[in-house]
């Protein structure tokens, strides 16, 4: 006969095995490989550089948003995040606010 105890710690490994499922980000947000190229990317938007940003994403940032992700270190102005797609994954530093 399973006890109470016995089920509540089968439930307990059960769920500690099981990978939470990834949230989606945000539209219109970006990943970048380092802060600084996020720093890049920001600063290039802020100034409607849009030849920097189109730079940018064709070498160390991506568009990102509503790509599944798990988090990796939550900041105050920056998230790094792992993105998944097509079976990938890459980790990238975004926005907090591309998470929220």
């Amino acid at each position: 006969m399973v006890t109470m105890k016995a089920l509540a710690a089968a439930a307990t490994v059960f769920l500690m095995a099981t990978p939470a499922l990834a949230d989606r980000v945000n539209h219109g947000y970006v990943g970048c490989i380092t802060k600084k190229a996020l720093d890049e990317f920001v600063t290039a938007a802020v100034n409607s550089d849009n030849r920097q940003m189109e730079t940018l994403i064709g070498s160390v940032c991506l568009p990102i948003g509503g790509l599944e992700y798990s988090m990796i270190d939550q900041g105050f102005i920056t998230n790094e995040i792992r993105v998944y797609a097509n079976g990938n994954s890459v980790a990238v530093f975004t926005p907090a606010e591309a998470t929220r």
